[in-house]
């Protein structure tokens, strides 16, 4: 009697499910590879194999558009797969980097209260010291702002200092697209703060200007600051503006 006979015909060895995650990894073959390995795991429908699934969120394949077609499918698929589905899309995207389609999947599969509280958790497991989390932490900072929970701006106060530029630039974005006033203090701060690198000062003196924020008196303007904008009646204006 094979395996499948003793633990139930439609229960995958480690070793099948592994195999089907190589193939629909695999960047630069053609999209029926990778959908056949996909429909299998589905086939199976253990919640391993819906973990297995997951993987292809983290890969960008060689075609822009089939690499989003196939995560839109995923996502849809997920969906029809209900509570499973959306405890292992909670566990990825508490975890990984690439959470955008696996968030996708949990707005239909949560309410938003309930998904608010996920990205929170995400995000706040990703300390601003971390380096290896980046991607996610600008994904998920970029989910939160269109879900707009009400302590964004105490959430987002503390990746201004982030390991990762990028993180702290969608941040000063985030903060002013919502106009997220709490957060106003730290980013008058930064003006002066040159342990920061030119591109986040400068993004961060743009940002203070298209708000129109008053500057406290004396306040320190770091030397590239200084370069490409000057103080008028207590705000910050771009030079040559």
């Amino acid at each position: 009697m094979g395996f499948f006979g003793l633990f139930g015909k439609n229960t995958p060895t480690e070793k099948q499910i592994a195999k089907q995650v190589t193939h629909l990894k695999e960047q630069y073959a053609k999209p029926e590879y990778r959908q056949m390995a996909m429909d299998k795991l589905f086939e199976w429908g253990t919640r391993e194999c819906l973990v297995a699934l997951l993987n292809r969120f983290k890969v960008v394949v060689q075609s822009p558009h089939w690499d989003e077609q196939e995560k839109r499918w995923l996502v849809d698929e997920l969906v029809q797969r209900g509570d499973m589905a959306r405890e292992v899309l909670r566990e990825f995207v508490l975890r990984e980097n690439e959470v955008t389609y696996a968030i996708m999947a949990l707005s239909k599969l949560c309410s938003e209260t309930e998904l608010v509280d996920i990205l929170k958790a995400a995000l706040l497991a990703r300390s601003p010291e971390d380096h290896r989390s980046s991607e996610g932490k600008m994904e998920l900072i970029a989910a939160l702002e269109e879900h707009e929970p009400a302590d964004l701006a105490h959430l987002l106060v503390p990746y201004l200092d982030d390991h990762h530029d990028d993180v702290k630039c969608i941040a000063l974005d985030v903060i002013t697209k919502k106009k997220a006033s709490s957060a106003y203090p730290k980013i008058i701060s930064m003006l002066g703060e040159e342990f920061h690198s030119a591109r986040v000062l400068r993004h961060t003196a743009s940002k203070v200007s298209e708000l129109q924020l008053e500057l406290p008196e004396g306040q320190k303007l770091a030397p590239e600051i200084e370069e490409d904008f000057e103080l008028k009646s207590g705000k910050l204006v771009a030079r040559h503006s």
